[in-house]
């Protein structure tokens, strides 16, 4: 493996922003005054020409270059802001290390959770009892038994509920009609829309209304106690009057098809005696009693199916929950693995410029620019030129500094030392 040195040019500061310092002041003034003494002398030498005074500084720069590299206790002073860095980058990965160890056997132990759930919705349908489940086995069966009657004779109390509703309140009696006739009237749904929409509405929805009180049967005996127990009495009486209405209308105008100037006007005495009156009241009382009996049969079986259901629902829904849970560590897990992999990648930038060597750029522009001073002294002071030979002179140096300082981007003070990283 060939090793290298890539040059590459950092800032070098200190926390607070204010730029690191090499050496105590008294040793850079001492330097300062031997590189000025030093651009003096061999001014005087090569008569100060510019041509000299570049490959003079090449070399001052060289040689200051080498005495960084060999000096290993100042390139442990400057490089150990970046070794306390990479210290604190690798405790930093250590502990983003053991939380992502933490984060995937909290993920181990999601995952397992969530095996067991869909293991509970599968044997739950099965074994319902293992779960503390009490539900009868056949109560599927008898669920769909139920239905069975239920529907029928839902369609039935439909049927006599529109019929006798519109023989009792909208219906004009012939002679010769019985009270079957009263009860059952094929023609009620026609002649209702053709009475107008209102009598339509009416009679269709009127068995909604027993439905309905039915419902609430259900829900009442749903709940214990003497007040629940009350109101479906009273719910059932309400039907039964209700009921006891539509008969008295129908028979009482069945009656007053027969009756005589003898007859008695038709009143509740009457009605009690009539046969016709009685079967009216139970042919729709008992048929809505059943109806309501078989529904609540149907809705407690019902129940049982739901019991499981909603246990598998309950479990469904915790499933959905962790699994949200999961997508949310997972998107932590990217966050961390990215921080991770950015930590590496500032670990071996550091540990790059921790085997390399730093440059202290900016003590070597304020040594040069002594050196400067010094040739440019000489030619000023001692040289014998003309005064336009002389500025002449002291511009071309001037130029020759400048490109010199340029070429190792020393014109700004933007950064204090030049890093030389090692590289593979």
């Amino acid at each position: 493996m060939i090793m290298g040195l890539l040059k590459r040019l950092t800032e070098m500061t200190s926390q607070n922003g204010k730029v690191n310092t090499l050496d105590p002041p008294q040793i850079i003034e001492k330097a300062k005054k031997t590189y000025h003494e030093d651009g003096f002398i061999t001014s005087k030498a090569c008569q100060g020409l510019a041509q000299n005074l570049e490959a003079s500084l090449d070399n001052i720069y060289q040689k200051f270059e080498n005495d960084c590299k060999i000096n290993f206790n100042e390139q442990e002073k400057l490089k150990q802001p970046y070794i306390s860095e990479q210290k604190g980058k690798r405790t930093a990965l250590l502990n983003k290390t053991e939380e992502l160890e933490k984060i995937e056997k909290k993920i181990e132990k999601i995952d397992e959770d969530i095996e067991k759930l869909n293991q509970d919705c599968r044997k739950v349908r099965t074994n319902p009892e293992d779960y503390l489940i009490d539900v009868d086995k056949r109560a599927s069966a008898k669920f769909w038994i139920g239905i069975s009657f239920l529907i029928p004779l839902a369609i039935y109390i439909f049927i006599f509920y529109i019929s006798t509703s519109y023989s009792a309140f909208f219906r004009e009696f012939n002679l010769g009609n019985g009270f079957v006739e009263g009860m059952f009237y094929p023609q009620a749904l026609t002649n209702a829309y053709s009475d107008g929409i209102l009598e339509l509405g009416f009679i269709l929805f009127i068995p909604f209304v027993f439905f309905g009180l039915g419902y609430l049967v259900h829900m009442f005996q749903e709940k214990k106690g003497i007040t629940n127990k009350f109101k479906i009495a009273m719910l059932y009486l309400i039907t039964f009057l209700f009921d006891a209405i539509l008969a008295y209308l129908i028979d009482e105008k069945l009656y007053n098809l027969n009756k005589t100037f003898d007859s008695e006007p038709f009143n509740i005495a009457i009605a009690s005696q009539s046969v016709s009156f009685w079967v009216i009241i139970f042919a729709g009382f008992v048929s809505y009693i059943v109806w309501g009996l078989v529904f609540d049969f149907v809705m407690k079986e019902h129940a049982d199916r739901d019991k499981v259901k909603s246990f598998i629902q309950s479990k469904k829904e915790e499933i959905l929950s962790k699994e949200k849970t999961l997508q949310k560590i997972n998107e932590t897990i990217d966050k961390i693995e990215e921080e991770m992999s950015n930590l590496k990648v500032r670990i071996s930038v550091l540990q790059n410029i921790i085997d390399g060597f730093i440059l202290p750029v900016m003590n070597y522009k304020a040594l040069s620019t002594e050196y400067f001073q010094g040739w440019q002294q000489y030619i000023a002071a001692e040289l014998r030129l003309g005064r336009e030979e002389q500025d002449k002179a002291l511009l071309e140096c001037r130029e020759v500094y400048n490109k010199h300082i340029k070429s190792l981007e020393l014109d700004t003070d933007s950064y204090q030392n030049k890093v030389y990283t090692k590289t593979l």
